[in-house]
């Protein structure tokens, strides 16, 4: 009983750290995929933001007796779309870098995990072998014993 569990244990250890590694890594893909999401949505609400920014920009200027789009008044619009633009695009890039280091993170995680099943079975295996050698020992020192030789020298009956 001893011996399934010196073979067995390694292997479930192994076989553990794998099923466990690929459910990290599914989570670190899962989180990914969040984190991309929400740069989108972040996104979209920068840009909301803007058209209403430039909305209460073009309202304004014409209230005051500017005429609207043209001149400075057009300057500081253009300026308000370029900055909108730029900021919305830089939370793309960072959600999308974030996304890519859970990705590779995640990748790492299966790597992890077969090389612990890896580990498992080649402890298995060694545990195996272990119990061959100690069994070809035991073995070897039966058949002296059988044979009637002894670490004295020979016992069995001679004539007379």
């Amino acid at each position: 009983m001893g011996e399934v569990a010196a073979v067995a244990g390694p292997l479930l250890q192994g076989i553990g750290g794998f099923v466990s590694s690929r459910q990290q890594s599914n989570a670190l893909k899962r989180q990914a995929r969040e984190e991309q999401n929400a740069g989108a949505a972040q996104s979209l609400r920068i840009r909301e933001q803007a058209r209403k920014v430039i909305g209460e920009q073009l309202a304004a200027q014409s209230s005051n007796g500017f005429e609207g789009g043209t001149g400075s008044a057009l300057d500081a619009l253009t300026e308000s779309q370029v900055n909108a633009a730029l900021d919305a695009m830089t939370v793309i890039r960072d959600a999308g870098t974030k996304a890519q280091a859970l990705r590779y993170e995640a990748k790492m995680k299966r790597t992890e995990g077969w090389f612990a099943l890896a580990n498992g079975v080649l402890g298995a295996g060694s545990s195996v072998s272990g119990m061959k050698d100690d069994w070809a020992q035991a073995g070897m020192g039966q058949q002296a014993g059988v044979n009637g030789y002894q670490s004295g020298g020979y016992q069995g009956g001679g004539m007379g």
